[in-house]
């Protein structure tokens, strides 16, 4: 049983073959091969922890035969001409993200979807999609108590992305999800916040610009 984040991006995938980049125990691959979502998958795993996790927790599902465990950084795992038609990226910093799709994206034989679920900072996510040769055709966001998940969607095709779109998401922005506009709200607290203590105790021009310009934006979007 996934939980809801997993979910969400178990929804996406599409194709023969899955590739789930920091698979972690494999739980996202198992559950794509159970429910008929792909035919074989791909786990990659950098940490010796996990990775033996995942090469357990196929061989007790009995698929062993459709999930092979690999042992490699990123897309480092997948051989260079080699077909897979889903990536996916889930649980990582949005920094770390871009990381991985810059440093061998363009290795893949064929342009696969890119299902990438981020825990913070998705600006550099959208920002190498478009420097790729990517499109975003889906985003969305879950809530799990206080925390909130962007999953962004992406498949091969030229696109140009303003500054907005590229900080909070071209798909979101119209779409505008309960769980975007409340993950907006509380962002929007936040940095008021930071920027009444500024004022208030900080000579520092530069830092108090910086919030007052992550603020504004915030307050243009919401008020949309």
């Amino acid at each position: 049983m996934l939980d809801a984040r997993l979910d969400a991006v178990l929804g996406y995938v599409d194709g023969e073959v899955l590739l789930d980049v920091g698979s972690d125990h494999a739980y996202l691959p198992i559950e794509a091969i159970r429910q008929g979502k792909v035919s074989s998958a791909i786990c990659g795993e950098v940490v010796e922890g996990p990775f033996k996790s995942t090469i357990r927790n196929i061989a007790a599902e009995g698929m062993t035969a459709q999930i092979e465990a690999r042992f490699g950084s990123g897309l480092q795992v997948v051989a260079e001409g080699e077909k897979v038609d889903t990536v996916t990226i889930c649980g990582m910093g949005g920094p770390l993200i871009a990381e991985i799709l810059k440093e061998r994206l363009h290795r893949l034989a064929n342009k696969p979807r890119l299902v990438l679920q981020a825990n913070i900072h998705t600006y550099p996510i959208r920002k190498v999609l478009a420097e790729s040769g990517y499109r975003i055709i889906d985003e969305t966001v879950i809530q799990d108590g206080h925390h909130f998940y962007e999953i962004i969607v992406a498949e091969a095709g030229e696109v140009e992305y303003d500054e907005q779109s590229l900080t909070f998401g071209p798909v979101l922005l119209e779409k505008r999800e309960a769980a975007f506009i409340e993950k907006l709200q509380r962002e929007l607290s936040h940095q008021e916040k930071i920027l009444k203590n500024l004022l208030e105790n900080s000579n520092d021009a530069a830092k108090i610009n910086e919030v007052s310009l992550k603020v504004e934006q915030l307050k243009e979007v919401l008020l949309k």
